[in-house]
């Protein structure tokens, strides 16, 4: 299958994540296996694996199968006490509904995905069952249903979850067993799961899960995942990074917006090699558990994954719809005699997976992990191992050597124009970004899809950006709050240097500038309160590009330095949208597009030189000037314009005309360096004369936005 690598996916080293059958402390890394059942054969198969836990189902229908009080442990405890004899830690989830339980919603004829119509006999259940694992087997970790949000596995809505399973479920474990850990909800990450996730937490105390344990079996790039594309979330983006800010939000989104910061265990993924015995399938299945463990080795909130599952299904169920999703596949027996590994064909997965536990005894703390791999924030700079810029992998043993950070020269200028003529800013410190900087839906077409020029400049009075963008379609209409989804840039700037996860409140902030509807429409999307809305915009379209001008004055960025040699984090990104939305864009440094993490800024670095004006710049004169100067304007225009004037000269010069424009143009002279009259001086501007009354309903419109964070 072809690799597409897309940027969405963050370049993160690759790592691995590896756990000896010992008991793993609680938020110790570790694996883990879905083994239903605890058969032989399948618990001889996670020893020789090293895997650290297995979780097994402790269903109640079948444990408490005809009347209340009178249960049926005996074949779950051979199966525990398996797990128990080979050193392998055991999470039991305990669901579903008995026939002789007083029931609700039944839709299907069957009982078990029912609600009970109280909780009295679940939470009796729960005591019972905990009491004895707890006591007899040292079993501690109990999860509280299985994928409630799939009708198949419950009916019940979620007030019935939280209310009759959940809330009683969880205080039946702590009564039978104080220092037992409450897992849940085991949502399968499908549909509206982050809807139902956060109504989940909104109804109950945030302490009520010690660990939350969730369902991912989306894929990766690698294993078959469009980023950005119409076929749905990857991994990644499930667990982490919201793909679209109008898709399903992610886990980490939902449990930050809930104040929980506790474990998380991805309790079921996995990936299904189907047909069975596909070379193809079955060598991405592999590639798949090692990526998956990558993912968990980079955060440290992030502790246990379970892969769905031991052996596939087929051999014994010939109806079973999700054959493939095993590590093994049984070739003779049967399910009660058979031997490990004589009666099973091992796939590619599980020797990937053994392999990676064999190599890297550090993780399991046989050796002191390196500082990149350890959980501690070494340093002190309040990020931890891969998220620290100083860690190359989880190996690299120095969190601290965090490297030069990428620099954007700022020349200094007597001043800007904000006309969209971008001739005054002068040839030096341009950034080219091209397609190697696109993260996005699909690949760009070539140049003239998507490509842009950027400068900056600075003086006493503030910053001042130019940016060419090299556009075949431009598509804006939208609301200033809402201008990302079009062609526009977004400028965002850390000016206390803090770096961090998402932004602060106190120094971090976020722009938005586009042309929306022929007009220029600047929009600050975040940004403490003390700062001003003091940032104008001047933007014009000539034949297939767009002319930003943007000045940014002190008072609109509190604290910021502007003197020679000083730093100002910052990045930026040019959106693109050819009247579909937003298809991607065009980034700087990763931390302002896929997540807000200032922590990856790059440097803007003042310069004591200044870029003189009117200077080859390789770009075009966008004001009124439709064609190139044929000439260098070294002070006085020297030659003639090529292509024909409009009206008048938009830019300055760096020395005055002496009288009558040596060019011929036919409007009046503002070659004379006054300001364009068309720039209001009200935060938007743009070439031309604009009239009075759409200023005003364009300012009124825009008094009366409500301002939010993009997300």
């Amino acid at each position: 299958m072809t690799k597409l690598l897309i940027g969405c996916l963050i370049g993160l080293p690759l790592l691995t994540v590896l756990v000896l059958p010992a008991r793993a402390g609680l938020g110790d890394n570790s694996v883990g296996m879905n083994i239903h059942v605890g058969r032989e054969g399948f618990i001889d198969a996670c020893v020789d694996l090293g895997v650290g836990w297995v979780r097994m189902d402790a269903n109640w229908f079948v444990l408490e199968p005809d009347t209340d009080d009178t249960y049926n442990f005996s074949q779950l405890d051979t199966w525990v006490e398996r797990a128990n004899v080979a050193g392998i830690q055991v999470y039991l989830t305990l669901a579903y509904t008995p026939e002789w339980v007083n029931r609700k919603g039944d839709t299907d004829g069957l009982s078990h995905n029912d609600c009970p119509v109280a909780e009295t006999e679940w939470a009796d259940f729960v005591f019972d069952t905990v009491t004895h694992y707890n006591t007899n087997y040292q079993v501690t970790h109990f999860g509280i249903w299985n994928e409630p949000n799939l009708q198949g596995f419950f009916e019940g809505t979620v007030d019935d979850y939280v209310e009759i399973i959940l809330l009683p479920g969880a205080q039946a474990v702590r009564s039978a067993c104080p220092t037992c850990k409450v897992l849940g909800p085991d949502l399968a990450n499908v549909g509206d799961c982050d809807v139902y996730l956060e109504d989940v937490f909104s109804r109950i105390p945030i302490e009520t899960f010690d660990i939350v344990a969730h369902h991912i079996y989306q894929d990766f790039v690698e294993t078959g995942c469009t980023p950005f594309g119409l076929g749905g979330d990857c991994f990644e983006n499930a667990l982490e990074f919201q793909r679209f800010p109008f898709t399903r939000r992610s886990l980490r989104q939902i449990l930050d917006a809930a104040g929980y910061s506790g474990e998380v265990w991805i309790a079921e993924t996995g990936y299904r090699a189907n047909p069975p015995g596909d070379q193809a399938e079955e060598a991405e299945q592999a590639e798949f558990v090692v990526l998956v463990l990558q993912e968990q080795l980079m955060r440290a909130w992030y502790t246990n994954t379970f892969f769905y599952e031991i052996g596939d299904c087929g051999p014994d169920q010939p109806e079973c719809g999700i054959d493939g999703y095993g590590l093994m596949r049984a070739t003779s027996g049967s399910p009660g005699s058979r031997q490990f590994p004589d009666d099973y064909r091992l796939k590619p997965a599980f020797d990937a997976l053994k392999q990676f536990i064999e190599d890297h005894p550090e993780i399991t703390g046989i050796e002191d992990p390196p500082d990149c791999g350890d959980g501690v924030d070494n340093d002190l700079d309040g990020r931890t191992d891969l998220e620290d810029r100083g860690c190359t992998d989880a190996f690299d043993d120095d969190e601290s050597d965090d490297p030069p950070r990428i620099q954007f020269e700022a020349y200094r200028t007597p001043g800007v124009v904000l006309d969209g003529d971008l001739a005054e800013i002068g040839p030096d410190g341009w950034l080219n970004l091209g397609q190697e900087f696109w993260h996005g839906i699909e690949q760009l077409s070539g140049p003239n899809d998507l490509g842009v020029r950027a400068a900056v400049r600075w003086d006493v009075n503030g910053l001042y950006f130019a940016f060419e963008v090299t556009d075949d379609i431009h598509d804006n209409d939208n609301i200033p709050a809402e201008l990302w989804v079009g062609d526009s840039i977004q400028l965002a700037f850390d000016v206390g240097a803090n770096g961090g996860s998402g932004y602060d409140s106190t120094d971090d902030h976020e722009f938005g500038f586009a042309l929306i509807n022929d007009q220029s429409v600047a929009y600050r999307f975040h940004g403490p309160v003390a700062a001003s809305d003091d940032f104008s915009l001047a933007v014009v379209r000539v034949a297939n590009k767009n002319y930003y001008e943007i000045s940014i004055a002190p008072a609109a960025l509190p604290g910021v330095n502007l003197a020679v040699g000083a730093k100002l984090r910052f990045s930026f990104l040019a959106n693109e949208s050819d009247s579909t939305g937003r298809l991607g864009w065009i980034e700087w440094t990763e931390g302002i597009g896929v997540t807000k993490e200032p922590e990856f800024y790059g440097e803007i670095s003042f310069l004591n030189e200044t870029s003189p004006e009117d200077l080859p710049d390789g770009g075009v004169d966008a004001g009124p000037d439709a064609g190139t100067d044929a000439g260098t304007d070294a002070g006085t225009d020297a030659g003639t314009d090529a292509g024909t004037d409009a009206g008048t000269d938009a830019g300055t010069d760096a020395g005055a005309d002496p009288g009558t424009p040596a060019d011929g143009d036919s409007g009046s002279a503002a070659d004379n360096g006054t300001q364009d009259p068309g720039s209001d001086g009200c935060g938007c501007s743009a070439g031309g004369t604009r009239s009075l009354s759409a200023w005003l309903v364009l300012g009124m419109f825009m008094m009366i936005m409500i301002r939010r964070r993009r997300e």
